[in-house]
């Protein structure tokens, strides 16, 4: 065998490799708005609820057991990604209140994984239910 071509045989099956993980990885990890349109409620096993809606404009909520309930707070620019079907990965930062939230949000289990960073110095770091959601 030619030395040109050993060395295509033995280096082109890496490439591909490499670009067959990197394409399996790299959908996972771009934004989306698909969730635009969506509304969940969902509820900590501390009694915490919350409704929220993603909208083109951001993301706002309500905090259901909070002393305003009827007040929606935001919109704030938020992203997201879809980790699986009906699986995503949402995050957003609220200006002025110095709040960063993330929600893996199942469809499929009816589940929510929180984390919060609040006001710079309360973390929160719960499961909840989704207890209803509506998807356009």
């Amino acid at each position: 065998m030619k030395k040109e071509n050993r060395f295509y045989s033995l280096v082109l099956p890496f490439f591909c490799l490499l670009f067959a993980v990197g394409n399996t990885y790299g959908d996972a990890s771009e934004t989306t708005r698909i969730l635009n349109g969506t509304q969940i409620t969902y509820m900590y096993s501390s009694g915490r609820s919350y409704n929220v809606k993603f909208e083109e404009k951001g993301v706002s909520y309500r905090y259901l057991t909070g002393s305003k309930p009827d007040v929606w707070w935001g919109p704030f620019p938020y992203q997201a990604m879809e980790v699986e079907d009906n699986l995503y990965f949402a995050s957003w930062f609220e200006k002025g209140y110095g709040d960063y939230v993330t929600l893996l949000i199942n469809f499929d289990k009816n589940v929510i994984h929180g984390s919060a960073i609040i006001g710079g110095n309360e973390v929160h770091f719960h499961k909840a239910e989704l207890v209803k959601f509506a998807k356009p």
